[in-house]
């Protein structure tokens, strides 16, 4: 099975969790203090791990105690926690306002994944903002942006790239999708199959797909030609819900990515059978107009986009990888 690698760096979070764990003592009193739960913390903290090679926590029977590495590295991270909130707190004193309506076009297959964990985030974090997600297709969300409809959006194609300021968000594995029953491999507990299916196999399933208006289509389209297949579609729906609702009733297959149908595979009514030779990637973008300011809000936004995507992509250990960009964490001020 196939699987794009998302390397993992040390991060403020992991810092900030680590120094908690040197704080409390224990496992449990940490996450208690952090508010996450107890298996987040020790999948952080072993990350962290992985990411400087070295042993930071003995974890025994009694508790935790940290090692000499450990101890060194709470440390130092205390102090790089406290410049930061000095810096940010300076630099926040200079800086716009946090506040005022703001419009994200998201493609459908991002709302499993990545909508409500982004309102909470903004809801909490910055509650003069006030935020509006549509769902609609790459060309739609465009026309918006250019319109001043939408103020930020996230697509998979770019026309015209003149007319946008854009960036890599996502590159995401496309598979095959199935239901459990209606695919003659094994599927794994996590519900990939444990073999993969040729690019040449395709042509001989019955497919359910949107339509040419959408970019997921048109990537699906110049696969095929690009491995010489003529792809049978049965059908085609120009709603992502109901795809899916059809291919969990075995009377199709389809074309998806991972994050698109998380709930689905947690639930045992549709199976992912990766793809090969070639696999099938396809790139993301975060977009907004090149020709309107950006405010304090909407920087945040995009910043807390890409936090979030990659957040998700380790939380459910997606087949994806989140982009490198050139963005860096905005601030600005909340006006109570």
């Amino acid at each position: 099975m196939s699987r794009i690698d998302n390397p993992h760096n040390v991060s403020l979070r992991q810092l900030s969790y680590l120094l908690a764990l040197a704080e409390h003592g224990s496992i449990s009193s940490a996450a208690n203090a952090l508010s996450i739960a107890q298996p987040s913390l020790s999948e952080n903290i072993a990350k962290l791990e992985k990411s400087i090679n070295a042993k930071l926590v003995i974890r025994g029977a009694r508790g935790i105690q940290m090692t000499e590495a450990g101890l060194t590295l709470a440390e130092r991270g205390r102090e790089i926690l406290k410049s930061i909130d000095e810096v940010l707190d300076e630099v926040r004193q200079k800086t716009g306002e946090l506040r005022g309506p703001l419009s994200i076009g998201l493609p459908p297959s991002f709302g499993p994944f990545l909508s409500v964990p982004l309102v909470e985030t903004i809801c909490h974090e910055h509650p003069d903002i006030r935020l509006h997600i549509v769902e609609a297709m790459s060309g739609d969300i465009l026309d918006w942006i250019s319109s001043g409809r939408v103020n930020i959006g996230c697509v998979y194609e770019i026309s015209d790239t003149s007319a946008y300021s854009f960036e890599p968000l996502l590159t995401e594995e496309i598979f095959l999708a199935t239901a459990p029953d209606n695919w003659p491999g094994e599927i794994g507990a996590d519900g990939f199959a444990l073999t993969p299916v040729s690019a040449e196999r395709l042509k001989e399933l019955p497919m359910v797909l949107t339509s040419s208006l959408h970019g997921g289509r048109r990537l699906q389209e110049r696969f095929a030609r690009s491995s010489h297949l003529h792809l049978n579609v049965v059908a085609e729906i120009d709603s992502l819900a109901q795809i899916v609702e059809m291919v969990t009733r075995a009377s199709a297959y389809t074309m998806i990515a991972h994050g698109a149908v998380l709930r689905q595979l947690a639930e045992g009514k549709l199976a992912l059978v990766p793809v090969e030779e070639p696999v099938i990637k396809r790139t993301s973008y975060i977009v907004r107009s090149r020709t309107r300011p950006v405010s304090c809000a909407s920087a945040m936004v995009e910043f807390a986009i890409r936090q979030i995507a990659s957040e998700m992509v380790d939380r459910y250990h997606l087949r994806a990888r989140v982009e490198p960009h050139s963005l860096s964490q905005p601030v600005g001020r909340n006006k109570g």
